[in-house]
């Protein structure tokens, strides 16, 4: 006979069974825009993001470049979300309710770093967070200025900036574009960086689908047609996310190996719980939560560039 032990356990692992089916099942979005890198700390230190020596030619012997060194650092936080299951679902055999929470819990895990890295984007031109997570966060980049910025500059590099204050459109897009394939080094060496996705709010996601598949070009020309082949058609993939601000548009380069942003982690999501207890004795509640640890933070801001008329300030 099964006491209400056993069905405790039962009930933890058909829960914790369910929590990790609908975990495996969607695309990380962070993944689009951030490196995932693994830590060991509380803190980890990237005072080695800049810029490498590029290749040259071995004719007596290396020649070792000093890396320039930065003062940035990503301090990891930890996470939870919890639910609480009255005792009685045992009682009554509840099971399927109870599942799925499971799979709610799930996915509001999953999409945790997701729907956080796309509101850091709307943050990017800032030195301080101002909402979620990132709320009176120092959120600067590795040079110390907002990742977004009008006057980088490393080095030999002279002021550049992936900052506009424009609204989205087919012009401004080719300015970006222009903009980045012209980023230098910081010994002036052009960096070969080839922009591959854009990333708009739902407020200009049809605006972004007919610039870049539209067969014409996307605006009218004499008489009110749109005869004119479109040049823009497939250059870039795109990303609508509702987490950025509507007016918020962001060009990036995700092909090399430091992406525009960082994920840090140093504990993955883990299925808990606590069935035993005062609260288990006087309110016959079961508790059952996710937790994990880490933070985001940015990558180069050299590959990615964003615009907003609201940033004009």
């Amino acid at each position: 006979m099964l006491t209400t032990s056993d069905l405790t356990k039962l009930l933890l692992a058909g829960m914790k069974t369910e929590f990790m089916k609908e975990f495996a099942k969607k695309e990380e979005e962070w993944q689009r825009i951030a490196v995932l890198i693994k830590s060991g700390k509380e803190t980890e230190s990237y005072a080695w993001l800049g810029s490498n020596p590029d290749v040259h030619e071995w004719v007596d012997e290396r020649i070792p470049e000093a890396l320039s060194e930065y003062s940035y650092s990503i301090k990891n936080l930890d996470w939870e979300s919890s639910i609480s299951v009255d005792r009685n679902v045992i009682r009554y055999e509840q099971y399927g309710q109870t599942n799925l929470r499971a799979r709610q819990l799930a996915n509001k895990a999953k999409r945790f770093w997701g729907r956080s890295a796309y509101q850091f984007l709307s943050q990017g031109y800032l030195s301080t967070g101002n909402s979620g997570i990132f709320n009176t966060k120092a959120i600067t980049c590795y040079d110390g200025n907002p990742f977004f910025y009008g006057e980088h500059e490393e080095g030999s590099s002279g002021s550049q900036s992936n900052k506009g204050v424009v609204e989205f459109s087919e012009a401004n897009l080719r300015t970006a574009l222009t903009t980045m394939r012209g980023i230098v080094d910081d010994k002036g060496e052009k960096l070969d960086i080839h922009p591959n996705l854009l990333v708009v709010s739902s407020a200009n996601e049809f605006l972004a689908r007919e610039i870049l598949n539209s067969t014409y070009f996307p605006t009218e020309v004499s008489g009110g047609s749109k005869l004119a082949n479109n040049v823009m058609k497939g250059v870039l993939d795109l990303y609508v996310s509702s987490h950025i601000d509507d007016n918020d548009w962001f060009v990036f380069d995700t092909s090399g190996v430091i992406k525009p942003m960082i994920l840090q982690t140093s504990k993955d999501v883990e299925f808990t719980s606590l069935t035993e207890g005062i609260e288990h004795f006087m309110r016959k509640k079961l508790f059952f939560g996710v937790d994990f640890s880490g933070m985001l933070g940015w990558g180069l801001w050299q590959y990615a560039y964003g615009s907003s008329p609201d940033w004009d300030i």
